[in-house]
């Protein structure tokens, strides 16, 4: 028995909107009873942002984006989510098929068309407060950063030390504010890419054969846009951005390792409509003629005499911070070749901890003299006489008379 139904001839009622679902129970008509009024589509709230009418062109469109970006723009003092606004709507409404999908269907219709960073989730998040799994911070697009190496001495590492280094950098022109030419009607999407900034090329390779690629476009050099020449400004010459130079502090930090970096937010290059970009200072020490360094600790060579050796040394070290540091060894304590003696506390400070300080190594080398009369001979026997004896009488058993020479 069969039910009459939505012109299909099918039982509850399906009809010609139906996806093949049911209503009410995951798309069964008649189940879940009368369906409601369809969802008003919310499609003004991007126009809105940029303040333009929905049947603006994209030239409009461009323009109210380039005026506002300025105004908005980090670099210039505006506020960054606004600005981040301001990017994600022109992303949707100058592109064509993003544009048509938003008429359509509002931000609901652009929810999953890209889920990498800058995709149309991360749009949805911003405007409709969550995407897949929930809101998710954009990615932002920043200028690649300038690095600047600059040397310092151990002295600098155990004081500390404020350095400048000068940047070369191109920044925001300051006559233009970004926009090339004297104002935003200066600036027209170009013709030839339709403001992409690529073209596609098709070659004919042979009776229907055709090669496909993708370069610059060669009208507006891969910029997008045309400037009028009447309007470009006269500083920049319509690039948007100048030349400039500015020395930057840097204050390195007691106990910086070799190779450290410090990152300056937002002093770099600078292109519109982009996060300025960052600069970035390698720390490179210089090798010390007196101290060896190994993380906060610091080794020296000291050479002594045969007679410092055997009697104890008594000498004063200069430290890297002006200090004189005597250092005394215990009389009769015999230092041997490669003794190496610690002094706690003497070495340099500890990176991001200077109150606490490394240890300073002493690695000893003794002196011998080069010869000895028959007197100073009589002399180291007589007082080393009970240790040669012993010595002699290990020694007299097959001993051989050897000759040695040294090199």
């Amino acid at each position: 028995m069969f039910f009459g139904g939505g012109g299909r001839g099918f039982p509850f009622g399906m009809d010609d909107d139906d996806e093949g679902g049911f209503p009410g129970m995951g798309g069964m008509g008649g189940m879940g009873g009368p369906r409601g009024p369809p969802k008003e589509v919310d499609n003004k709230k991007l126009y809105e942002v940029l303040g333009v009418e929905k049947d603006a062109t994209p030239d409009q469109i461009k323009k109210a984006y380039r005026k506002l970006a300025i105004k908005a723009h980090p670099d210039k003092g505006g506020d960054p989510e606004k600005f981040k606004e301001i990017q994600a709507a022109y992303e949707v409404l100058f592109d064509r098929e993003k544009r048509e999908i938003y008429d359509k269907h509002g931000m609901e219709g652009l929810k999953g068309g890209g889920g990498g960073p800058g995709g149309m989730d991360d749009i949805f998040s911003m405007f409709m407060g969550g995407g897949r799994g929930g809101p998710r911070q954009k990615q932002k697009m920043r200028v690649k950063p300038i690095a600047r190496k600059v040397e310092i001495t151990l002295a600098d590492v155990y004081n500390g030390k404020t350095v400048e280094v000068e940047v070369e950098r191109q920044r925001i022109c300051s006559t233009c504010e970004g926009v090339g030419g004297t104002d935003a009607s200066a600036v027209q999407t170009c013709s030839g890419c339709k403001g992409r900034g690529m073209r596609t090329i098709m070659r004919q390779m042979g009776p229907g054969m055709y090669s496909q690629s993708t370069g610059p476009c060669d009208e507006c050099n891969g910029q997008g846009e045309m400037i009028d020449m009447e309007k470009r400004c006269k500083t920049c010459k319509g690039k948007k951005v100048k030349k400039d130079k500015k020395k930057i502090s840097v204050e390195i930090d007691k106990g910086a390792p070799n190779g450290e970096q410090y990152t300056i937010h937002g002093e770099g290059d600078c292109v519109p409509d982009v996060e300025p970009g960052d600069v970035i200072v390698v720390v490179q020490v210089k090798p010390n003629k007196i101290f060896q360094r190994k993380g906060a600790d610091l080794l020296i060579e000291k050479e002594i005499t045969l007679l410092e050796a055997l009697t104890g040394a008594d000498f004063t070290i200069m430290h890297l911070d002006g200090r004189i540091v005597r250092v005394q060894c215990e009389q009769g304590q015999v230092i041997k070749p490669n003794t190496i003696m610690t002094c706690e506390g003497q070495g340099l400070p500890f990176h991001k901890t200077p109150y606490k300080f490394g240890n300073l190594f002493i690695n000893f080398t003794v002196k011998f003299p080069e010869e000895v009369n028959p007197t100073q001979i009589k002399q180291v026997q007589s007082i080393l006489q009970s240790q040669a004896k012993s010595d002699k009488e290990t020694s007299d058993i097959n001993s051989v008379e050897t000759k040695f020479v040294l090199q």
